[in-house]
């Protein structure tokens, strides 16, 4: 309970009048003027009762309960970085109106637009109004109860209220580079999403079905005996190699705390893991997931584009942590947890200093999978690539940047005789670059 600006206007108003009237009633003892002062004396006296005993009727009614109450109504899993809609609806089941000043208890690492909101409501009537929300970290949100300040009948007073249910929403990683990718056709698949159609190579490839013959066609590919029968060119047609595991490597460790924009190392890996992973499920493999180098989850590889649903609700609230990562430990654990030879995808930042705890880790898993190591790089290299050298310090930068990169790139060509698909990529470029080594893979039938 507090005061509200009426009456503390009212106060000083007050307050005004007794300054005044005591500078008069000086002013005439000096100059020996007639006491008017007396009457303002005798009416700030008066006043200040009469509001004294309004104030505390108006105090003591405050005090009673009030039917007014609060109702909240948002979805329960919101994406990241993504404006979504609150409604809220305040209820005044009392017989007179009610001013009311309306502030949700909504999370932290959010932007709002649209609260807070100040209105009356009449009696038996109710307020509906939403906002806007954005939530600015995955994980678990949490929304308090929703924060009323209401008025007294006189509004002299205050009081705050906390009204509705606190509940928890789950905030996703933003699926909307998925849903966009669901909506395209095939072909518009492929070229908004920046993936290169390939030719299928050997013979890694399941057979689908009987069709007329297309110009392009292999010679391999034409079915003679059909062709004998139907007096015309059969081919046949294949598909990618179906029932073939694909397992991520989630690094949780402190390299993956880099941030590119608004999004860390972490988040862009996460974006690229469920779109590849869709992609998978869509061609009829199993997926699963590991994560390490912070909070350690395991999700055993399963089929169907109703899993993409599962590795969500296990990955929202995952998040690089200050550890270093273990890559041996990883390696040891996925080898003893499945057997069954998968295409494993591991995803971080690696740097030259890694190679010797990372080289065994990746022969350990090469002895009993394929592995696509996806290397992430600074947008910032890149940025110091394209810069004109104009000064010493550009020169140096630019020397330093270049003997980086070359680092990066002998990094890969290591890996490159080990065995190992590596991809080394911007975080921006990262989904399609390991989505087009995926079809690559698909298609050379090297799993």
């Amino acid at each position: 309970m507090r005061p509200s600006r009426n009456l503390l206007l009212i106060v000083f108003a007050w307050l005004m009048w007794s300054a005044l009237a005591l500078t008069l009633a000086v002013v005439e003892k000096v100059m020996e003027w007639p006491h008017y002062s007396d009457w303002l004396l005798q009416g700030w006296s008066i006043f200040g009762v009469a509001l004294l005993f309004i104030a505390l009727a108006d105090f003591v009614l405050m005090l009673l309960p009030t039917a007014v109450h609060a109702e909240r109504s948002v979805s329960q899993s919101i994406p990241v970085d993504a404006k979504v809609k609150v409604k809220l609806k305040v209820v005044n089941r009392e017989k007179y109106p009610i001013r009311v000043f309306v502030n949700d208890a909504y999370p932290e690492h959010c932007d709002t637009e649209g609260v807070p909101e100040n209105q009356v409501i009449a009696g038996g009537e109710h307020l509906e109004f939403s906002y806007r929300l954005r939530a600015l970290r995955r994980g678990d949100a949490h929304f308090g109860r929703v924060r009323l300040l209401l008025y007294s009948r006189l509004r002299l007073w205050q009081r705050l209220q906390r009204s509705g249910e606190e509940e928890v929403v789950k905030v996703y990683p933003n699926f909307a580079t998925i849903h966009h990718f669901i909506l395209l056709s095939a072909d518009q698949q492929t070229v908004q999403m920046g993936i290169r159609q390939m030719q299928r190579r050997g013979e890694g490839m399941d057979f689908h079905q009987l069709r007329e013959y297309r110009i392009g066609d292999s010679l391999r590919q034409i079915d003679w005996r059909a062709t004998s029968r139907l007096h015309k060119l059969i081919s046949k047609e294949y598909q990618e190699e179906k029932d073939q595991n694909v397992v991520f490597l989630l690094d949780c460790g402190r390299r993956m705390r880099t941030r590119d924009g608004q999004l860390s190392h972490f988040d862009h890996s996460l974006n690229a893991m469920l779109l590849l992973a869709y992609i998978a499920l869509k061609q009829g493999d199993a997926v699963g997931m590991m994560s390490f180098g912070g909070q350690e989850r395991w999700l055993p590889p399963k089929k169907g584009t109703q899993h993409i649903n599962t590795m969500l609700n296990q990955a929202y609230d995952l998040h690089p942590h200050l550890n270093a990562s273990d890559f041996i430990a990883v390696a040891t654990e996925l080898n003893r947890k499945i057997r069954k030879r998968s295409l494993v995808v591991l995803v971080s930042n690696f740097r030259d200093e890694d190679i010797t705890e990372l080289q065994p880790a990746i022969r350990m898993l090469n002895k009993h999978h394929l592995v696509l190591l996806a290397n992430l790089r600074e947008q910032v290299l890149d940025d110091v690539m394209e810069q004109p050298v104009e000064s010493l310090d550009d020169a140096i930068r630019y020397a330093e940047t270049v003997d980086y990169l070359k680092q990066r790139s002998q990094l890969r060509e290591h890996f490159y005789r080990e065995g190992v698909i590596s991809v080394d990529s911007v975080p921006r470029q990262l989904a399609s670059h390991i989505v087009n080594s995926y079809f690559e893979i698909k298609r050379s039938g090297k799993l």
